[in-house]
């Protein structure tokens, strides 16, 4: 893997969130990088009065961004394929709008693929720590645990999680690793991680534990069935991974995706479609789930 320092792509799909595109956009405007800076913001079909405000809105920026239009609302992997198809930097990093970073965080990274890139060759993303914010709440530190077995971690979704917007890597690595599965309106960045660790990809992080971004956490307005569905749907595409930790690694997961998708459902008042999934998490795993129960609450 090379690493080289000529410019940065920072790649954002959007889709009718232009304050969130602001806050993100002004995280990339502090950012403390001596090197040139390219913004490329898809937007998914947004509708005509946002995509005006979007329009203002990146003429007050002092870097280039480039701005692309899908007609009509093709998906987020759609996007991301766009963008990918778009890149013309050395090295690519990756936002979503109401998302930001702290002003070190790219140089944070480069560091660290810097430190990765002197002794050993191969392809490799620098991902890093984040703050877990949900509204009206403190952010909570979530560290992204890169030692071990990264498979296992990735699917198990606690130490490390599957997260795009965390990841600074050559351009070269993206390529190496294709386009998004246009099958998974949601979740693609598990599916895109496992591929990218099973070409032998490795996962770094600067040495330091602190944060360098945050993701505004919600669940308002998403599809608990769809999540169940995207999750299914990774299963079986990746079976022969999860197979590989026996039984009762897939009854915990199979468990986790059930779970997940009743905390979308409770949060949405999806009431009835939230039993489902909870009666589901509750014939693989009752004492698990009872615990769970007692504690309150499925912010996982």
């Amino acid at each position: 893997m090379t690493v080289s320092h000529n410019s940065l792509d920072v790649l954002i799909p959007h889709f009718n969130d232009v304050e969130g595109l602001e806050l993100s956009l002004m995280s990339v405007q502090k950012q403390v990088w001596p090197y040139t800076i390219r913004v490329v913001i898809a937007d998914d079909g947004s509708s005509k009065e946002v995509y005006r405000k979007l329009e203002a809105l990146v003429g007050t920026y002092p870097f280039e961004i480039v701005l692309i239009r899908n007609v009509q609302n093709r998906g987020r992997p759609y996007t991301r394929n766009v963008l990918l198809s778009h890149i013309d930097s050395s090295l690519v990093t990756w936002l979503d709008a109401g998302d930001e970073w702290f002003a070190n965080k790219s140089m944070a990274q480069l560091e660290a693929l810097d430190n990765y890139s002197q002794s050993v060759k191969g392809l490799c993303w620098a991902t890093c720590n984040y703050n877990w914010k949900w509204k009206d709440k403190k952010p909570i530190l979530c560290n992204q645990m890169v030692d071990g077995d990264p498979i296992n971690s990735l699917l198990s979704g606690k130490k490390l999680r599957a997260y795009l917007w965390t990841i600074m890597a050559p351009a070269e690595t993206f390529r190496e690793v294709g386009f998004f599965d246009e099958k998974l309106p949601r979740l693609q960045d598990l599916d895109y991680f496992l591929r990218f660790i099973s070409l032998g990809g490795k996962l770094v992080k600067p040495n330091n534990n602190e944060p360098l971004c945050t993701y505004h956490k919600s669940d308002l307005g998403r599809d608990a069935r769809q999540i169940r569905d995207c999750n299914h749907y990774i299963f079986k595409k990746h079976y022969s991974l999860y197979f590989q930790y026996g039984e009762q690694f897939i009854k915990s997961r199979k468990y986790d995706m059930d779970l997940l998708s009743a905390r979308y459902a409770l949060n949405n008042k999806k009431h009835i479609l939230a039993f489902y999934y909870l009666s589901n998490a509750l014939y693989r795993r009752p004492r698990t789930l009872l615990k769970r129960v007692s504690r309150g609450g499925f912010h996982l």
